[in-house]
């Protein structure tokens, strides 16, 4: 028999799911930020399949599955095999797609802190069932499993505090998510030195909460401005203006893609409703606002994570190539084919389904592009990337963005 309890926090709804029949003990929980987990029911033995969530947009379509993250208590010398159900879903109003692939492998951890995949080994697919399997043996009580290494609002709350007081960073809230989390935008520079002087990029990380990859490397290219000589010469001929988590929302409730309205936060940037999207309203405004003060933007790139492939998509320009460029001679980014041609919408015909680079290109001039970073197995690194590895994509992107830009 298994045993729910759901308990009600700030930031989501969660659970603790106490498994019996011969575990007494074992406990799988949900109850911290930015856990998901969905039913789960066991087969036999050591053996238990969990159903994963995913969520679906305001239509109730585009079911996407790119997220579990929970904890299992008393797990300490038991095998343990556990299934990953319920992945398939849709993308872009095209049914059968799944970000769970046979080349994805779950994280691990005993502290939240430290993560490691899990070896090819421990892992198997079935095709026919679109399910994930994967064993472990672990050596502490308590173990936490996840997609990707989180990166949470409380991480984020981390970072800026520990900058808190940099002369080189302001840090302004533009004003409030749906479930009134702050939307803050970074301001990072030397502001002795006139603007006009500098280069102006604009960088977004998190439009899609599940897409923790992306955070980390914010935070990399952070670290990376504040703590370095080579940031400090940067930021002398260089103005970041940083979007650093476009839907805390989702990321406390442990979602996907869509805000607390359904609403993708990478789409719909041709139709903005303030109301359901102050996400998208939020973040236009002070784009709009800084134009109209006079401002340029040099660049403007938004970061996210896909399955299986690096790449870059935006307008045909020389910044977008010598970025393409740099990236893949200077970084692991893996990718033959050059800056990807951008179509003017992600399904046409259909208002509301224009992404964030989409729609600066063409309303407003802008040489906006999407950066994809894939969670599966890199060539260059020889693994699928961890912290560290998001981390010096961080470092890796500033040298990218300074030489693309000269």
């Amino acid at each position: 028999m298994i045993r729910y309890v759901f308990l009600l926090l700030s930031f989501s709804a969660i659970s603790s799911v106490e498994a019996q029949n011969g575990d007494p003990g074992l406990t799988f929980h949900t109850d911290f930020e930015a856990a998901s987990l969905g039913e789960i029911s066991k087969l036999n033995g050591n053996h238990w399949q969990m159903a994963l969530t995913g969520e679906s947009d305001s239509d109730d379509r585009n079911r996407q599955v790119s997220w579990y993250y929970f904890r299992v208590e008393g797990a300490k010398d038991r095998p343990l095999r556990l299934t990953l159900s319920d992945l398939v879903g849709e993308y872009n109003y095209r049914k059968g797609s799944h970000a769970i692939t046979s080349e994805t492998r779950p994280m691990i951890s005993y502290d939240q802190k430290h993560w490691t995949h899990l070896p090819d080994s421990a892992v198997s697919w079935d095709e026919q069932k679109v399910q994930l399997t994967f064993t472990l043996l672990p050596d502490r009580d308590t173990i936490w499993i996840a997609h990707q290494p989180p990166y949470t609002t409380e991480n984020l709350l981390s970072l800026l505090k520990r900058y808190e007081y940099h002369p080189a960073v302001k840090k302004m809230e533009l004003g409030k998510t749906v479930e009134q989390r702050s939307m803050p935008l970074l301001s990072i520079t030397d502001h002795s030195v006139n603007i006009a002087d500098k280069k102006v990029v604009w960088i977004m990380a998190r439009q899609h909460s599940w897409e923790s990859g992306t955070s980390w490397l914010m935070e990399g290219l952070v670290h990376h401005l504040l703590e370095s000589e080579q940031g400090t010469e940067l930021l002398k001929k260089m103005h970041f203006q940083l979007f650093p988590m476009g839907d805390p929302d989702g990321v406390a409730r442990g979602g996907v893609r869509f805000n607390t309205h359904g609403h993708d936060l990478n789409r719909n940037w041709d139709l903005v409703k303030p109301v359901e999207m102050p996400e998208i309203h939020l973040q236009k405004k002070a784009i709009r606002e800084w134009l109209e003060e006079n401002h340029p933007i040099d660049l403007f790139i938004t970061l996210h994570n896909t399955e299986r492939a690096d790449y870059i998509q935006g307008p045909d320009l020389p910044v977008g190539h010598g970025l393409w460029e740099e990236m893949v001679g200077q970084t692991s980014f893996e990718s033959t084919e050059g800056v990807r041609e951008m179509p003017l919408s992600t399904t046409p015909g259909k208002p509301g389904r224009m992404t964030v680079n989409q729609a600066l290109w063409a309303e407003m001039n802008i040489p906006a592009y999407l950066m994809e970073l894939k969670v599966e197995a890199v060539d260059k690194i020889d693994g699928r990337r961890g912290v560290e590895d998001w981390l010096e994509l961080g470092r890796g992107l500033l040298e990218a963005i300074d030489k693309s830009l000269r």
